[in-house]
């Protein structure tokens, strides 16, 4: 017989009469549980299916104030204390040791990357891998009951998740990361290619990035917590997915320390996310003049735009899921359409569209085996260790600094992300959460990055060859440089000849589109704004006086970018106070206010004290501790194997949808 779990401090949970009612467990003891490893060890204590009903109380810590107004706040004292003390310690120390703190944290950093490559390359494929297979074997299963319809159309369940998960992203990376990847790394050796191929090897690299590898912890979460809670009753939080293994456990401690880890992992990821994003606002701001193009000194600039953010962030998130974010979450979307669109109608299409055919093929042809499984071992020798003696290595940095960086970011963002998916996936089957949040975001990204990427490799490739024409024909490699910049280049608007040569040493077949740029890897955020600067159409307009696109564009882009800013950091203040509430949906406006001042305020101190140091080491701190989250994310894949098993096995998977 089990041991009485009330001698352990763990209330029993009573079987409900009612044969068709959620039911926790079979037994009405609490199931045994190793204690070294937390294994439930009782064949017949299974996770059975629910019908729709209230949800039921269980036994979690939980702390209710009354308010004057008749309201009440009700949320775990552990959870919340937990990941305030956390936070709020990693960030004063980041605040008050800036520079110790990131020599500190990016040795961390190293060491996990060093010691944990393979653990997280090797990690996201086996989720890609798994949640292709759910699809197909469980696909039928409804996250929430059998009869239920979602809650949101196909249009704003897509707009809002990609707006929580990607969307910032996108615009800082969306021409910046392609011409990063030129060079460094073993894909782009020139030694062995061309550079055709480097390029299309960049964008391949890039979107192997932003990808299934991408999506694959959100959907495991979103999955894994939308079938706890929406199919089994169970409350809204990460520690009701290890159910299937801790049993009626998971109410007490353990389950608040996943759940307080999951919150300082969501507020850490929205806080530098918002802190770095100001900087290339204000860099979209420089370019346009709003903020002095010449000052260097922006702490104050900084400061302003994280509170504007965070203002609006909490009127959004303060009208609820259905109003403030699903309304900004489909006109950030849509303002991010239309600036693709006209870039595309602007820029040589036809180039453009060969560019998303072929890079669709490179990326199914990559991205599913060799690519995903890269860890580049012999670049990351260092000399004297084995390197390479022909000189064509990859950088010993570039592994971890891109891709293991980037599966480590994912993970350490899966909590928010995948939260914010499941509780806006109710009612819908796996296999269109798997459609909607792998399939459809991954072909989007191939899309822009096709794109914007594509257009932005264009423009550099252009620069090199004006630079080239100058160095050839007029003995001046600057000869047509820019004003503006030494990394720009006027494209000449009319066919150019020389004495001596018959033909045309340049034609030009985009007349309107300059200046065009090279990669300057100082200033990465300036890249998307020498995008929209080049449309600009000189000698047009009624006196050949006209401005051109880049002034209209650029603003667009700051004020799409704050409106994706805004849907994170409302979306991450919905989720953390959900788990601070023990998975409630429904809380008290000051609580959801309290989470996006929180944000807020740790991104203010940690730029006003360190400034991009101090970021950059909350940064590295998140994901060194994102590393066991990995680990958990992997054996989610078992616990959700359990749960559709147990409805396949009750009849509760929907055969006759999809």
């Amino acid at each position: 017989m089990a041991e009485d779990p009330q001698s352990q401090g763990v209330p029993a949970v009573v079987k409900d009469p009612a044969p068709e009612v959620a039911v926790l467990v079979e037994e009405e003891e609490a199931p045994k549980v190793d204690a070294e490893v937390g294994k439930t060890l009782d064949d017949n204590s299974v996770v059975k299916p629910c019908a729709p009903k209230e949800k039921r109380d269980f036994p979690m810590r939980e702390t209710v104030i009354s308010l004057g107004s008749g309201g009440e706040l009700r949320f775990n004292w552990f959870v919340s204390l937990f990941g305030l003390a956390f936070l709020w310690g990693i960030s004063i120390y980041c605040m008050v040791e800036p520079d110790n703190a990131k020599v500190t944290l990016d040795k961390w950093f190293a060491e996990t990357i060093q010691y944990f490559t393979w653990f997280y390359i090797v990690g996201n494929p086996i989720m890609t891998f798994f949640i292709f297979w759910l699809a197909y074997r469980y696909g039928n299963i409804k996250l929430g009951h059998k009869d239920a319809e979602p809650e949101f159309s196909d249009m704003s369940y897509f707009a809002m998740l990609f707006s929580a998960g990607v969307g910032v992203g996108l615009f800082f990376y969306g021409v910046s990361e392609p011409l990063w990847h030129q060079n460094s790394n073993y894909f782009s050796d020139a030694g062995y290619r061309s550079q055709d191929e480097i390029d299309q090897w960049a964008l391949e690299i890039t979107l192997y990035h932003w990808g299934f590898a991408g999506w694959s912890p959100y959907i495991m979460i979103a999955i894994c917590c939308g079938l706890a809670s929406y199919a089994f009753d169970l409350p809204l939080t990460v520690r009701s997915c290890f159910y299937p293994i801790f049993g009626e456990y998971i109410w007490g401690w353990i389950g608040d320390a996943i759940d307080g880890w999951s919150v300082v992992m969501t507020v850490a990821g929205v806080c530098t996310s918002l802190g770095l994003g100001v900087i290339q606002i204000t860099t979209g701001l420089q370019r346009l003049e709003w903020v002095d193009p010449t000052k260097t000194e922006l702490t104050g600039v900084y400061v302003a735009i994280i509170w504007i953010v965070t203002a609006f962030a909490t009127i959004s998130v303060v009208t609820g899921l259905k109003m403030g974010i699903k309304f900004l979450s489909v006109l950030g979307f849509s303002l991010g359409c239309l600036i693709l669109f006209l870039c595309f109608v602007m820029e040589k299409s036809y180039y453009l569209m060969n560019l998303l055919v072929q890079t669709t093929g490179f990326y199914m042809q990559w991205s599913i085996f060799q690519v995903p499984f890269w860890t580049d071992s012999f670049g990351s020798l260092n000399p004297g260790e084995g390197r390479s003696v022909d000189g064509n290595s990859s950088e010993t940095w570039w592994i971890g600094a891109w891709t293991v960086f980037y599966m480590a970011w994912w993970v350490a963002w899966a909590c928010f992300v995948g939260l914010f998916i499941a509780r806006i996936s109710k009612n819908r089957t796996i296999r269109s959460v798997v459609f909607g949040v792998f399939l459809a975001p991954t072909a989007y990204a191939i899309i822009w990055f096709s794109f914007m990427g594509g257009i932005g490799l264009r423009q550099a490739r252009q620069a090199l060859e004006l630079e080239k024409l100058g160095t050839d024909f007029f003995q001046d490699p600057a000869h047509y440089q820019s004003d503006s910049s030494e990394f720009c280049y006027d494209v000449p608007q009319e066919d150019v000849y020389v004495d001596g040569v018959e033909d045309p040493i340049f034609v030009n077949t985009l007349p309107g589109i300059t200046p065009v740029c090279k990669f300057d890897t100082t200033s990465s955020p300036a890249a998307w704004f020498n995008v929209m600067y080049s449309y600009s159409y000189p000698g047009t307009g009624p006196d050949g006086n006209f401005g051109g696109f880049g002034q209209f564009l650029s603003g667009l882009s700051i004020f799409t970018l704050a409106i994706y800013f805004i849907t994170s950091s409302d979306s991450g203040s919905l989720v953390v106070d959900t788990l601070a509430s023990n998975g409630a949906e429904e809380h008290h406006w000051l609580q959801r206010v309290f989470w996006a001042f929180t944000e807020g305020g740790v991104a203010t101190g940690l730029l006003v004290a360190g400034g991009s140091d101090a970021l950059g080491a909350l940064q590295a701190a998140s994901i060194v501790f994102g590393l066991p989250f990995n680990f958990l994310i992997i054996i989610m894949c078992w616990c959700i194997l359990v749960m559709c098993r147990t409805l396949e096995e009750h009849g509760q998977a929907n055969e006759n949808m999809d």
